[in-house]
């Protein structure tokens, strides 16, 4: 376990500098960039994500599970293959009907950007499938690097072309710049284990995708049904108000959505080597999904109080007046964002027990109930009962997924609830003068310091009371030094 904290820190440090630099930068964007600008950046990068869903046929999650790294290799150059075919068909396809799309979303300059979609689906699918490929190598200072040096030059360019001529083609570009700094940071790592691509070979990748057939079979529409879930709200909310209301909803996303990044992809990564190496050797996974469960649920309950708390001022006074809607969306959706932050670190499981058609099912009830709770609320013609309606949505179902997957790895249901519920108390009292000052409605400034002073004592205990990140926590530093090297 050890070991699992020290890559977990590693990732986690050059995560945290990304994200601080991300922290620094967003003042900035929000200030050069309209919502309306966020709005046909978030469209465009739905439908990336969207198409990157499906863009390797799943093929991916499999690269850690041969215990040969020639055949791994043969599943990377499959994923890649794939990616190629199906970046330039959906371009094509989005092409042709680009002024329909233009029409129903009420936004006549996406289609403008649509020829910058096969980069866009090329960089950040690649990216994702090196990364499989470092992580089964336990390259994780690599991934690290990678992500790091990407923001500085995906953030780089954004500002840079939001000074020249803000419009959204500044932020599409820069997302674009970061994807592709990534793929080059890995692919020079990757040449290092040149040796194991020569034993490609088209009967051997034909092999393998026979045998891992149940990726593409379940993941495959499980991983495009989930993504369909979340990147419809945007295009829901394009259709049913406007883009500015879609910029919104994408800067309350952007901002809650750090600590599933900085946090959760950190432990994602390191987890799923972990489990997979685990359930080779001893076949009992419930120990180390225990103790990454209770982690996720100590570092998160706190930050999710925050934002319900005093989420309109923060956006107000770091992003601008022109965010205070954006503030009050977060405030609604972040109890739903801290159950998705629980558990989707944890999803693995469901691929190193290969119980797929249960992940598939899932996403299909996810994406049906977020379209039923987006088209009432789009008819109801208040963006907040739209938002309510979806946080609702999400507790249920990410709380039901929770629980299975924790079910699966031999943990019970009661003693998951009673840590949630303890650590509920903890983070309540230490918020109590957060609580107390908005009461009392204590300007933002203030309101900011007394979030930073309780943030720095809750993180402080959680630190010296949990042992093996009190061990990791000394090396952070060191770890840090390193990735900049």
């Amino acid at each position: 376990m050890s070991k699992f904290v020290s890559n977990t820190l590693k990732l986690l440090s050059a995560t945290i500098l990304g994200q601080i630099l991300g922290i620094l930068v967003m003042p900035l964007l929000s200030r050069l960039y309209t919502p309306a600008d966020f709005g046909i950046y978030q469209l465009f990068f739905s439908v990336v994500a969207l198409t990157a869903s499906f863009s390797c046929f799943s093929y991916s999650s499999a690269i850690n599970l041969p215990e040969k790294h020639g055949d791994a290799a043969n599943i990377v150059m499959l994923s890649v293959f794939f990616v190629l075919i199906t970046a330039v068909v959906t371009t094509v396809f989005l092409r042709v009907c680009s002024v329909y799309i233009d029409q129903v979303l009420n936004t006549p300059d996406l289609s403008s950007y649509i020829l910058l979609l096969p980069l866009a689906i090329i960089f950040n699918s690649v990216a994702y499938v090196l990364g499989f490929w470092l992580s089964r190598r336990e390259k994780f200072g690599i991934i690290a690097k990678g992500n790091l040096f990407s923001s500085v030059t995906g953030k780089t360019v954004s500002v840079g072309l939001g000074i020249l001529s803000p419009s959204p083609l500044g932020l599409i570009t820069g997302t674009i710049v970061n994807d592709a700094t990534i793929v080059l940071i890995f692919l020079r790592r990757i040449m290092a284990d040149l040796h194991f691509f020569k034993e490609v070979s088209y009967d051997r990748i034909k092999q393998l995708a026979i045998r891992y057939k149940k990726f593409p079979q379940y993941e495959l529409p499980a991983k495009l049904a989930g993504a369909a879930a979340i990147q419809c709200i945007p295009f829901m909310l394009a259709f049913f108000f406007s883009p500015v209301i879609v910029g919104f909803y994408a800067m309350s996303v952007l901002i809650i959505n750090l600590p599933l990044k900085l946090v959760g992809n950190s432990f994602s990564s390191v987890f799923y080597q972990k489990i997979c190496a685990e359930k080779n050797l001893t076949g009992n996974l419930k120990n180390i999904v225990q103790s990454v469960h209770t982690r996720l649920i100590s570092i998160g309950m706190f930050g999710c109080l925050v934002v319900m708390i005093i989420g309109p001022e923060l956006f107000s006074f770091v992003f601008g007046d022109a965010w205070l809607t954006a503030g009050r969306y977060a405030q609604i959706l972040m109890p739903g964002f801290f159950v998705m932050f629980i558990s989707v670190p944890l999803l693995s499981i469901i691929n190193v027990t290969e119980k797929q058609e249960i992940f598939l099912w899932f996403n299909i009830c996810v994406l049906i109930s977020t379209l039923i709770v987006s088209v009432i609320g789009g008819l109801y013609d208040d963006p907040v009962v739209f938002m309510l309606l979806l946080s609702v949505s999400n507790i249920i179902s990410w709380s039901w997924m929770n629980m299975y997957t924790l079910k699966i790895a031999g943990l019970a249901v009661h003693d998951v609830v009673h840590e949630i519920l303890r650590y509920l108390l903890f983070a309540g009292c230490i918020c109590l003068p957060l609580l107390i000052a908005k009461f009392f409605e204590f300007p933002s400034v203030l309101l900011i310091l007394i979030a930073a002073a309780v943030s720095a004592i809750y993180y402080s205990i959680i630190i010296y009371r949990d042992t093996r990140l009190r061990e990791g926590s000394l090396n952070f530093i060191e770890d840090i030094r390193q990735t900049l090297k």
